[in-house]
């Protein structure tokens, strides 16, 4: 799965740098904003080996359908110890009247300067961190719908052959993410094989999709998997099953 996320590094290297990024889950936000509108809540954790102040904004972007002035974010600052976790908070819930689609705006989060940490170096430059993640909510009842040609499953002996083929389709008014899952015809014996997210109307060919290979399914039994199904990740909604042979 691919993300629009951005990385800009402040000051240059000198005597010796100490690097740090900034770790954060889930990467989306794919809420309904209108009604009672969306929410979702973001986990940051500090997983560097000092403490780091963070600083959290909502930005506007570039699409004509942005939804930044109906965002808010809670908290606006974090600071966190080594290995600590924080949550963020999102809220958007767009205007009555607010025209069915798609709509986004960018959650930052920048790394800021802790001075009580600066006075205990000598000789090092920090490399702070600004990472945008461009996130999306719709409006509407936008039922998510996919469409598969010529799909083909090449499964041989164990998880480390399967190969997919085939073209997907994204048939929504709105980007889904996915799951691609082979199992039988009860669903059971089944076995994650693969991810994706695609923006509305996107199509993609499977033979391009990285498929999973877990040493925990090695020995599980192909030869009854003989349907692939594709779900939507989050919602846990079903969306495709075809059958692909033995």
């Amino acid at each position: 799965m691919k993300f629009k996320s951005s990385f800009f590094l402040f000051f240059f290297l000198l005597t010796s740098v100490s690097f740090a990024y900034i770790n954060v889950y889930p990467l989306s936000f794919d809420q309904r904003i209108d009604s009672m509108g969306g929410v979702k809540d973001f986990i940051l954790t500090n997983t560097t080996n000092k403490v780091i102040k963070y600083q959290i904004n909502i930005l506007k972007n570039d699409d004509t359908n942005d939804m930044t002035s109906w965002t808010e974010i809670y908290p606006r600052t974090l600071t966190l110890k080594p290995g600590a976790k924080g949550e963020i908070k999102m809220y958007t819930r767009a205007p009555k009247g607010t025209v069915l689609g798609e709509y986004s705006t960018i959650l930052n989060i920048k790394e800021l300067e802790v001075p009580k940490e600066r006075r205990n170096k000598k000789n090092s430059v920090d490399v702070f961190t600004n990472l945008k993640i461009k996130l999306y909510g719709y409006v509407g009842k936008l039922d998510s719908s996919i469409s598969l040609k010529n799909i083909k499953v090449f499964k041989g002996k164990n998880i480390s052959n399967i190969k997919l083929n085939g073209v997907l389709k994204n048939e929504s008014l709105r980007r889904v993410n996915l799951e691609i899952v082979l199992a039988d015809s009860n669903e059971k014996n089944s076995i994650l094989i693969s991810e994706t997210k695609l923006k509305k109307g996107e199509e993609i060919d499977l033979s391009n999709l990285k498929v999973f290979k877990d040493s925990r399914d090695e020995d599980k039994n192909y030869s009854k998997l003989e349907y692939i199904y594709i779900y939507e990740k989050g919602a846990g909604k079903f969306l495709k099953k075809e059958k692909i042979g033995s």
